[in-house]
């Protein structure tokens, strides 16, 4: 492990905040919140907000998957509309936070690191073998990660330090060079879910060198069991969890579904035109694709014991009432009971969609912009460093994450700042 001031900082100086590590409903603790991958966040932001910090890595992200093509020459070959990203779950450094740090995976120089919430400044940064693609998760003061390495890695949160680590393949993993990178064909790009005193994760993204699905003691990293799967699953995109299932997107094909108990293979969804990364749950609703072909879409139908939703766009965010749809051109609202759409609001922030409290945050090329739930109104917008891939709120700031590799922090002004807390 190895402490490295390595950014350039906009600084300024926020209200301290008082608890650190402590899970409340302010953090931000995992990928898009929570392990339904919600993308919700119970705050109330006061707008406008303000510049606080900008973080600057030395080295952009190192995706592993390119650009797509231009035109779509197997599924539309006739039209030969666009042809959309569908493994596109590393093209920025995507943020977790949880009291005064916020931490993030690094692809590009393969660590773990911790940032203060309030300044920007380095806490600690800690080397793996291989890629951090995914977000890490936080609980209980230890932070989650995986590694293109094909090694989990559970730290401390506040200093960093190897609380243990664990190899899905054991023995049998190893390094090879790609892309100018060591990586394993075991390599960790599930993320690391914990819940209920257990980490979920997946490792292999080769379905031919085989996978496999894991559960281990989130305290010790004692195996709970590890199950491969040969010839069948691919594994890419972050992991979802339900009380009875666990949900695996399945890179470019659709996601697979295990038992939560035993780890055992239940099922694979059949949408054909709604592969890729993209997968959330809304209550008993799995609703996955991110397949961007134009249009707005949205159809829940019934199949193995689920509600099942794909769709056409690029993100989405459920509520309870509400669907709304992150296009290429537009943010829409829809009724979930068939109802149709409430409103429509033309967009150039097709990137990233999150909610907080009222407010919708979206994410666009080198600006990020809130638009009111009610309306769809534009109530705000800021310019950023890049197309910001991620979005985060958390404990009164807003963290947006762009392809460039900065991280920018935007933070209420005091002086007009209401409270934070809603329910809903």
């Amino acid at each position: 492990m190895m402490k490295t001031p390595h950014f350039n900082l906009i600084a300024a100086a926020v209200a301290t905040l008082s608890t650190w590590f402590t899970a409340n409903a302010a953090d931000w603790p995992t990928y898009r919140h929570d392990y339904q991958r919600s993308g919700i966040s119970p705050e109330t932001l006061t707008l406008p907000l303000l510049p606080v910090w900008v973080h600057q890595p030395l080295q952009p992200p190192a995706p592993a998957w390119p650009e797509p093509a231009k035109r779509d020459y197997y599924l539309s070959p006739s039209s030969q509309l666009p042809l959309a990203p569908r493994v596109a779950f590393d093209r920025a450094f995507q943020v977790v936070a949880v009291g005064d740090a916020v931490f993030y995976g690094s692809s590009s120089d393969h660590t773990v690191n911790s940032i203060n919430a309030t300044t920007g400044q380095n806490n600690w940064t800690y080397f793996t073998d291989g890629p951090v693609r995914m977000a890490p998760s936080v609980h209980d003061g230890r932070v989650y990660a995986g590694s293109d390495d094909g090694i989990v890695y559970c730290l401390q949160a506040d200093d960093g330090g190897l609380v243990w680590k664990y190899t899905a393949a054991g023995t049998e993993n190893y390094l090879i060079a790609n892309d100018g990178k060591f990586v394993s064909p075991f390599g960790v790009r599930t993320g690391v879910a914990v819940e209920q005193g257990i980490a979920y994760f997946g490792a292999g993204f080769f379905p031919s060198e085989g996978v496999h699905l894991c559960a281990v003691d989130a305290v010790t990293g004692g195996e709970q069991w590890n199950r491969p799967v040969l010839n069948q699953v691919a594994f890419q995109g972050y992991i979802l969890l339900s009380p009875a299932r666990i949900y695996t997107p399945g890179s470019r094909a659709n996601p697979y579904y295990f038992d939560r108990t035993s780890g055992s293979l239940l099922g694979r969804f059949a949408d054909r035109g709604a592969m890729g990364t993209f997968a959330l749950l809304a209550g008993n609703s799995i609703i996955y694709g991110a397949a961007g072909r134009g249009g707005a879409s949205l159809a829940e139908k019934g199949a193995a014991g689920d509600s099942i939703a794909s769709f056409a766009g690029n993100s989405m965010v459920v509520t309870a009432n509400r669907s709304y749809l992150l296009t290429d051109t537009a943010l829409i609202a829809l009724n979930r009971d068939g109802a149709g759409q409430i409103w429509q609001t033309t967009t150039i922030h097709p990137y990233a969609l999150i909610l907080a409290g009222p407010t919708l945050f979206t994410g666009g090329n080198n600006e990020v912009a809130a638009f009111d739930t009610v309306t769809g109104a534009p109530v705000w917008s800021a310019p950023v460093q890049g197309r910001v891939h991620g979005l985060a709120v958390a404990n009164g700031q807003l963290f947006v994450s762009t392809d460039q590799g900065h991280i920018h922090c935007f933070g209420q002004d005091q002086s007009k700042k209401q409270s934070s807390w809603i329910l809903f």
